[in-house]
């Protein structure tokens, strides 16, 4: 088999792995792998590609996957919902004291307030143990799309890179990805990161380089996030969206850990994202941490070191 078939049954292999914790395991494993390979391809120099990148958004995918963060989600959603219940049922208690004519507004309020509260927190809870369960299956897909959607690309491109990246194979390769845009399943943006990886593999300018990595990352991820756009959408109910991007969403690279709803460290503009499941904000939450990021070490490290 050539390399591209190599690569191409592992993916398969890891994507039909039934068990999901596995599943995920075996998804980032790959990605690590295949960052490596294209890594010794490209050079050294050329710094972290999409796969290195990718490790850490898989490695974070597991997380829901295997359900680690519904504890958090539980709280947040009980204390969320019960402060509404309680406001609502405040408000329901004295209004409804008053139009019946109940002897004391305040105990009517107090009293719903109290239900409100419970029958808030109590709906909240349920809420977060359904909507982690459905968001932990879509992430799961998601990762599966994704690497089936790149991986085997990056596959082909290993292939065309060991080859000799011939002007015929580099013609080959290129009609060998879909025309169109990604949000018709295409792949133009997918070329496009392509071709910017090879003039990086092209160049011996070390800022040429790293220049074109970062803006063929940045394409590969743009096309990748239009692909996951019903997985996001669908993971994040609407009315706990901006709260879960706020103050549950980090994203870890190695040993740090970074808050998506606060700016990338060291950025002079705004890059925060209020809503995840908006992917304008979330492209600018990336693109700029691609670039602040690219020189880190800890993004070429292995997902899991201790195995």
């Amino acid at each position: 088999m050539t390399t591209a078939a190599e690569w191409k049954l592992r993916i398969e292999e890891a994507c039909a792995e039934p068990d999901p914790a596995r599943c995920n395991e075996r998804i980032t494993l790959l990605h690590f792998s295949l960052s490596e390979a294209l890594a010794d391809a490209l050079g050294s120099d050329a710094g972290p590609n999409f796969h290195s990148w990718a490790v850490w958004g898989s490695r974070k995918a597991g997380v829901t996957i295997r359900q680690e963060d519904l504890g958090d989600a539980i709280r947040n959603a009980t204390i969320t919902a019960g402060l509404c219940g309680l406001a609502l049922g405040l408000a329901t208690g004295f209004v409804c004291g008053r139009l019946l004519h109940w002897h004391s507004g305040l105990a009517n309020g107090a009293l719903g307030a109290l239900l409100g509260s419970f029958l808030g927190g109590a709906t909240g809870r349920q809420i977060a143990i359904w909507s982690r369960a459905k968001a932990a299956r879509l992430v799961l897909e998601g990762n599966r799309t994704v690497l089936e959607d790149i991986g085997e690309q990056s596959a082909r491109f290993l292939d065309l890179l060991q080859s000799g990246a011939s002007s015929a194979d580099r013609e080959g390769f290129f009609a060998g990805l879909r025309a169109g845009p990604s949000e018709r399943s295409g792949q133009d943006r997918l070329a496009t990161a392509f071709q910017n990886y090879l003039e990086a593999f092209d160049t011996q300018d070390p800022a040429l380089k790293r220049e074109a990595m970062i803006t063929g990352n940045s394409a590969i991820v743009f096309h990748e996030h239009i692909r996951l756009e019903p997985y996001i959408r669908g993971a994040m109910p609407f009315i706990v969206r901006r709260c879960a991007t706020q103050r549950m969403m980090t994203y870890e690279i190695g040993d740090t850990v970074l808050t998506v709803g606060e700016d990338v460290p060291g950025i002079a503009t705004p890059t925060a994202a209020n809503d995840w499941t908006k992917i304008e904000e979330r492209m600018r939450y990336v693109f700029a941490l691609f670039r602040k990021y690219h020189d880190a070490p800890g993004v070429l490290l292995a997902p899991f070191p201790d195995r």
